[in-house]
């Protein structure tokens, strides 16, 4: 016959054995990666159905620290908030285990708080009780207390190591996918200009690794030159996407020279409103170079009008256009400008991040800066003007970081 001693001692070990037990079912389920509702089921069932915990609501800190998720909330009746703000706990007593307060929802006067900690932080609130039973002797909570903040942190912790691996699986999907359509994109800018019987140069410093716009410069079969230069509202992988298929369209389309250079300007409009359905536009310059006439003929759509300076010094802005491409599916209305071209004259193009970079008194570098810088071009090439330019840039803005992507494309005549 087994005496009162020898069953306690049998209790105690199958009651270690069983949070042993526990411990190790749920580690193992952690591992196997199971759904959150049914890991947060093998919790309230290790707590509740065998060690007689009868309330639990348990709390959990998102990875930001922003706000806490309800995971657990089980033998309650109360409306437990399914998230609550870090400021909300931040206003309890995290440090020790104490009584429960104004936390939420509805609790007993045995209900006890239990935080969780890692690094001496707190990043799970146990709200654990039973119901009020005098012939149950000591309160489950405080007789299995040790067993619920080493199962809690082991379950807390756990998720948030998951959370925080898919979180960094995910940014390093990301990074590589930017750093894939950082390489797209510098494809997309002509490396040399030896196709282009023109003294040519082009600069372009993305604002992050993927920026939103584009330049080029080519010859057409009858020997026109085409100059042009885009920016794409928006940056990111969807303008990066957008700029390379517009770009193929210029490509395509000022090649075949089937259409004057306002109906190929409509053209691509309707091409970006089919791509980007009104959610993108992109700003564009255009202008083609006939060299037997010594004519420039261009059509600025909504772009920063570029820069024309002639050899005598003379400048003029190109703003002769039209709206932005992908703005309206039908253009309202468009003009198209003309220049007579002298030998050594530059057109400079350029996009918003040049000319609108402020400096830490907010005044911006603007066209009248970089048209200074345009007028001593004479007896130095174009990269070198283009060196200039940025320096001054870089010596204006100072510790001011950078506004936006800046591109450049300028073009000597001969």
């Amino acid at each position: 016959m087994t005496n009162p001693k020898e069953l306690r001692l049998k209790e105690k070990l199958e009651l270690r054995d069983f949070k042993l037990d526990a411990l190790l079912k749920v580690t193992q389920a952690i591992h196997a990666q199971p759904s959150e509702e049914d890991l947060m089921a093998r919790y309230v069932d290790a707590l509740k159905v065998n060690l007689g915990i009868d309330r639990l609501v348990l709390y959990a800190a998102d990875l930001s620290g922003e706000h806490w998720q309800l995971l657990v909330a089980a033998g309650t009746e109360g409306l437990w908030p399914k998230s609550q703000p870090a400021s909300f706990f931040e206003e309890l007593d995290l440090d020790s285990i104490g009584l429960a307060g104004a936390v939420g929802g509805d609790q007993h006067p045995s209900d006890v708080v239990v935080p969780i900690h890692q690094n001496d932080e707190a990043i799970a609130l146990v709200l654990a009780g039973d119901t009020t039973d005098e012939d149950r002797g000591v309160s489950p909570v405080v007789k299995h207390l040790n067993f619920l903040v080493t199962l809690t942190n082991i379950l807390v912790v756990a998720r948030r190591n998951t959370q925080m691996v898919a979180r960094n699986l995910k940014q390093e999907g990301l990074r590589r996918e930017l750093e894939l359509a950082g390489e797209m994109q510098a494809m997309l800018l002509p490396q040399s200009w030896e196709h282009v019987d023109l003294d040519v140069a082009g600069y372009y410093k993305p604002h992050t690794q993927v920026g939103g716009d584009y330049y080029d410069a080519f010859t057409t079969d009858s020997g026109k030159v085409v100059l042009c230069m885009a920016d794409v509202s928006g940056k990111g992988m969807s303008a990066a996407l957008l700029m390379s298929n517009f770009q193929a369209h210029v490509r395509a389309l000022f090649q075949a020279e089937t259409a004057s250079l306002p109906a190929t300007l409509h053209i691509l409009n309707d091409r970006v409103m089919q791509i980007a359905q009104g959610e993108k536009y992109i700003t564009f310059f255009a202008a083609v170079f006939d060299p037997a006439e010594r004519t420039l003929e261009y059509v600025n759509c909504g772009h920063n009008p570029p820069l024309f300076v002639e050899s005598n010094g003379r400048d003029r802005l190109l703003e002769e256009g039209c709206v932005g491409l992908g703005m309206f599916r039908d253009i309202p209305s468009m003009n198209v400008g003309t220049v007579d071209v002298t030998a050594s004259s530059v057109l400079c193009c350029y996009t918003d991040g040049l000319i609108e970079q402020e400096n830490d008194l907010e005044v911006p570098f603007g066209t009248g800066r970089l048209l200074g810088l345009l007028r001593n071009h004479q007896g130095q090439s174009l990269e070198s003007v283009h060196r200039t330019i940025v320096a001054a840039l870089d010596a204006f803005r100072g510790e001011v970081p950078p506004l936006d992507d800046t591109a450049m494309l300028s073009c000597r005549f001969s």
